[in-house]
């Protein structure tokens, strides 16, 4: 065998190139100008061209087939590659926590490998807690060191996967996610330089108003001598006319420690309430933030940004209520339009000018704007760049509605940019309507069963995600922390739609918990 060869005639030198290689050869010599208008003209004079540009990009756009059993590299079996040395490719997720862990599973659902990385020493029931359902595997799990940075960068550039994109979960990975992709060369970052206003509620506020847009008054106070001077400035005091402020954390999420304070003492108590305690991500709180009371309605303006340009995803308009005491009770969250539009676009433009003041060029933000009565113009509560939270339970709602959601443009920002570079503004005008409805505890108790039976046979119900379980001790709602679940609704019929929010609202009310009876508790501890 080895002396054997195959025998074929020799193509002289002079020999001509058959038809397809002299026009291999003539476009090869075009630059990327000459050939665009080429392919314009042969478009124009030939369906034939058209067809089989419209095979190359449907080749594009589709998941790469799965190689051969024999194939070289095993892991192309099960894990896409970009790689020019066949490592298959994999998503960095700062964070994936609450929504994170949603976007590392449609991560992993397109393919990809996903890297965890904790922004800081989570708690173990923080870091492993995962929404209902939901399994997640680790290529690989990385702290970050905040001392060291560059131990964490140098890990991932040694990985055996090729990081294709870094993406941030939830908002305490902010700080991490800038300074990681600042460091990892090819990768988009807003950088570091104004990364804390990013992530901190205060210098926020005074970007935003440094940059002539409308901002809250506020005062950061390390001591309640300096916060009472500043409380009675808002007009708050001990009288029944008092004005209202709003006491809160620096660096929190949801409405965690946030409060209204409608007096003096009231103000005094909430302060020393926050102050030295811990937030929900574990960081110290030695400072309050002290801010006006903003009355009317509350919004959110979701984003994913490229290159400076952003893209409105969704629109989210609040229901919140006094409830058990509490004065920020989520009672729901509906996708929001109005007739005419106008509102959305000036909620968008402002949104776009604060991000464009805190440095966001780069990636998800979620933008909570007051809608204020008083002077009918929009002014930021906070922003956050990073995804929308709620464990991702938005996404069912908004994908069939608008047709995508922040998660999956997010994925396609990381695999194909110009999809969302096609993306509009901000979404078009939909049919129907889409509303999280959360669940509210009007009780304290064991709880012995939830009738769910009667929510699921709504004629809008889409899903449901329910935190509380059978034998948990639920407390009164006073906030998103202890709100015992959400169900979302979908319909095309408006009327429909609120009958069903109406419906689950006085379900909570009367009896949808059912709570074990003391005397029972007490014959289950012997």
């Amino acid at each position: 065998m080895g002396g054997d060869t195959t025998t074929r005639p020799r193509r002289a030198t002079w020999d001509v190139t058959t038809p397809a290689e002299s026009i291999a050869m003539k476009l090869e010599r075009l630059d990327a100008a000459s050939l665009r208008k080429v392919v314009e003209r042969a478009c124009l004079s030939s369906k034939t061209v058209q067809h089989a540009i419209d095979d190359a990009l449907r080749s594009i756009d589709a998941p790469p087939a799965p190689p051969d059993d024999d194939a070289r590299f095993k892991p192309l079996a099960k894990h896409r590659s970009t790689a020019k040395d066949g490592r298959p490719d994999c998503v960095v997720v700062v964070d994936p926590l609450s929504t994170g862990a949603t976007l590392a599973a449609m991560a992993a659902d397109r393919g990809f490998l996903i890297v965890r990385v904790l922004s800081q020493a989570f708690p173990d029931e923080i870091a492993s807690c995962l929404p209902d359902g939901l399994t997640l595997n680790w290529h690989a799990s990385l702290e970050y060191d905040a001392e060291n940075p560059s131990k964490t960068v140098e890990a991932l550039r040694s990985l055996d996967a090729h990081v294709l994109g870094v993406l941030v979960g939830c908002e305490s990975g902010v700080e991490c996610h800038d300074a990681l992709t600042s460091a990892l060369r090819g990768h988009p970052s807003n950088g570091p330089e104004r990364s804390l206003a990013r992530r901190d509620k205060h210098p926020m506020g005074e970007c935003v108003r440094n940059a002539g847009l409308r901002a809250v008054r506020q005062e950061l106070c390390s001591n309640w001598d300096s916060a009472r001077v500043f409380c009675e400035a808002l007009g708050v005091n001990d009288t029944e006319t008092s004005a209202w402020c709003v006491l809160k954390p620096c660096k929190s999420a949801g409405t965690d420690g946030v409060y209204i304070a409608k007096s003096l003492e009231e103000c005094q108590r909430r302060f020393s309430e926050i102050l030295g305690t811990e937030t929900v991500f574990g960081e110290s709180n030695d400072n309050v933030l002290v801010q006006e009371f903003m009355k009317g309605t509350e919004y959110v303006v979701d984003h994913v940004s490229v290159e400076g340009v952003h893209k409105c995803v969704a629109i989210w308009r609040y229901d919140k209520r006094p409830c058990n005491g509490a004065q920020f009770v989520y009672y729901c969250m509906e996708l929001y339009q109005s007739e005419d539009g106008v509102r959305e676009s000036k909620l968008t433009e402002y949104v776009r000018g604060v991000l464009d003041a805190l440095g966001c060029r780069h990636g998800p933000s979620h933008a909570e704007v007051m809608w204020l009565d008083s002077c009918d113009e929009p002014c930021l509560v906070e922003v956050g760049c990073r995804p929308h939270g709620g464990e991702g339970t938005f996404v069912e709602l908004s994908a069939p509605t608008i047709g995508y959601d922040q998660l999956s443009v997010m994925l396609d920002l990381v695999e194909r940019p110009y999809r969302v570079h096609r993306l509009p503004a901000r979404p078009a005008h939909f049919e129907g309507g889409a509303v999280e409805v959360m669940l509210i505890a009007h009780a304290s108790g064991v709880v012995r069963s939830i009738h769910l039976e009667k929510i699921r046979a709504l004629k809008s119900y889409v899903g449901e995600e329910i935190k509380t379980k059978i034998g948990d001790e639920l407390t009164p709602t006073v906030d998103f922390l202890t709100t015992p679940g959400s169900v979302m609704l979908r319909s095309q019929d408006a009327r429909q739609l609120r009958g069903d929010i109406d419906a689950i609202h006085a379900l909570c009310q009367e009896g949808l918990f059912e709570f074990e009876s003391k005397a029972r508790i007490r014959f289950k501890s012997l």
